[in-house]
């Protein structure tokens, strides 16, 4: 990564833990990206163009299928996300020992299932008897209720069946061997016919740039390159050319930062909370409304409502049902 050298302040600030800035972009072609064509959503669009500027609703992103709500990465999530009002679905996955995409998030199976080890220990048939549900506490509570009712770990056909064609649709690749996986899922879209109103996200360039190889599957642009693009308007408030019209790109609302500072004698380090997303941010990123900007982890109506009004176009939520009522309060 290259940061202009304006100051020994700027330069260290290239090591800044700016950790899960994820960008999204559209591939070659500009394939469809759908929205909702329910009434209460927003009007489905081209990928190609951003909402209405002055719409002041952000689409609603359920996290892991509403991770606050539900069992993460389960059809149960995808279900009751989709049912309490959410726009579009940020989804794990995995690569069985079989080559089967699975989804699923943390390296170790007991974490949030009955099972153990890694999911490429395991066959697809093994990990879709697991109870993904096994340690799920609904918020403000100690009880486990899908130990009684399992909340099978679902296999990602499984869960493109429960997807309707018109909702945004983000997959997230998390595995040490990137590239086996992004070919397996390319593959699932493909013979599904989701190639269109996806896009996949990977923090490896291996498994980014064999999904981009393909030309026919929305693949995120490189993290490293977004990570470049927030430290040059935060710190050095410098514009670069704005991305491609038609991409998506998302970055945390609040991160806390260390910023090293190199004196003759030796070095200081502060740690800040910083928030990104302000007016000059989004004036440089998206000068002509044509780059789909997406705030991860937006926790509160008032935020909601200052992210609409800078011409946020998406929020990554934890509880789609949370957000879905700081809309409908927002519309009143």
């Amino acid at each position: 990564m290259s940061i202009r050298p304006s100051s020994p302040w700027i330069r260290a600030a290239a090591a800044l833990a700016l950790g899960c800035l994820l960008p999204l972009a559209a591939a070659t072609g500009e394939q469809a990206l759908a929205a909702s064509g329910s009434p209460a959503r927003p009007a489905t669009r081209d990928a190609g163009t951003s909402p209405d500027r002055h719409r002041h609703e952000p689409l609603i992103i359920a996290h892991r299928a509403g991770t606050a709500d539900y069992p993460e990465n389960t059809l149960e999530g995808i279900r009751g996300s989709l049912d309490d009002g959410a726009d579009g679905l940020w989804l794990t996955v995995q690569l069985s020992k079989d080559g089967v995409p699975v989804l699923y998030r943390p390296v170790d199976l007991a974490a949030n299932t009955d099972g153990t080890g890694t999911v490429a220990e395991h066959t697809a048939d093994e990990l879709t008897g697991l109870n993904a549900g096994w340690n799920f506490h609904p918020r403000g509570s100690t009880d486990t209720p899908y130990r009684s009712g399992a909340a099978l770990l679902p296999t990602l056909r499984q869960a493109l069946a429960e997807v309707p064609e018109d909702r945004l649709l983000f997959l997230d690749l998390k595995q040490a061997n990137p590239e086996p996986l992004a070919q397996a899922v390319l593959a699932v879209l493909r013979e599904t016919h989701r190639t269109a109103n996806t896009v996949m996200y990977s923090t490896d360039a291996v498994a980014s740039g064999a999904a981009r190889a393909a030309g026919d599957v929305q693949v995120a642009e490189d993290r490293d390159l977004t990570r470049e693009r927030l430290l040059e308007i935060a710190l050095a408030h410098h514009c670069d050319a704005p991305p491609a019209a038609g991409t998506w790109m998302a970055f945390e609302d609040r991160r806390t930062v260390a910023v090293s500072e190199t004196f003759t004698s030796g070095t200081a380090t502060t740690e800040v909370e910083v928030t990104p997303w302000d007016r000059e941010s989004v004036a440089c990123l998206d000068p002509k409304d044509r780059v789909n900007l997406m705030v991860i982890g937006v926790t509160g109506a008032e935020r909601y409502r200052e992210l609409g009004r800078l011409g946020i176009d998406a929020v990554l939520v934890d509880s789609p049902r949370d957000a879905v009522a700081w809309r409908a309060g927002h519309s009143r």
